[in-house]
């Protein structure tokens, strides 16, 4: 929790410097990360033809099918943008590699949610997929406080609204949602504890470079 506070505090005062380097680690696990990605969508696809279309009924069927058709198209989108912007340093990462990778984050939530919402719905489900990717996300990915809890606001969010739009009752929402929130939670302690560990990293590597200069001078 310690960690968690000196993070929110952390992210106000970022160098540029510091921006780029985490936005080059985001950058290389994306390249990995959209791969992955690409074989899941594959994976769920291929499940709603061979399994589901024969278990559920059509509306459920073409739910899950569209939804995973639409992430498979784009995660290519995703891993032909990271792979034709590939960076080779960090002192080249420009604006639009942040935006990326907050998008495919974000796109992961939102997906999630959806395919979970639609699982509570019609199957008697439960939101372990969203919390999956909630708790994927806040471990692969390095965002400023701001930025991550936009996300995780905007997934909370969305899922109201789908809840909504289903006639989930108040008691459904509340049961269903509860966990999604600490769940939530306990990801953005996880984000921002990890980013403020990796901000004393970087700058202990900044310390040792500036000493062994100065060593050499």
């Amino acid at each position: 929790m310690v960690n968690f506070l000196k993070s929110i505090h952390t992210s106000h005062h970022l160098s540029p410097d510091f921006i780029k380097r985490i936005c080059f680690i985001n950058n290389i696990k994306s390249k990995f990360l959209t791969v992955i990605l690409i074989v899941s969508a594959l994976f769920f696809s291929f499940y709603d033809i061979s399994v589901l279309q024969n278990t559920s009924d059509s509306h459920l069927f073409l739910l899950h099918l569209k939804a995973d058709i639409i992430f498979l198209v784009f995660s290519f989108i995703f891993a032909l943008y990271i792979y034709f912007n590939q960076v080779k340093t960090y002192h080249t990462i420009q604006k639009h590699h942040k935006y990326i990778h907050g998008t495919i984050s974000l796109f992961i939530l939102l997906w999630s949610t959806f395919k979970s919402v639609i699982f509570i719905k019609y199957s008697e489900g439960n939101y372990n997929l969203a919390i999956i990717c909630i708790l994927s996300t806040s471990l692969i990915y390095r965002f400023p406080f701001r930025v991550y809890f936009g996300q995780i606001a905007l997934t909370i969010f969305f899922a109201l609204v789908l809840s909504l739009l289903y006639h989930f009752t108040i008691n459904e929402i509340v049961k269903s949602m509860y966990i999604l929130i600490l769940i939530s939670f306990i990801s953005l302690i996880i984000s921002q504890s990890i980013f403020y560990l990796q901000h004393k990293i970087l700058l202990k590597e900044k310390e040792i470079l500036r000493y062994r200069k100065r060593l050499i001078l």
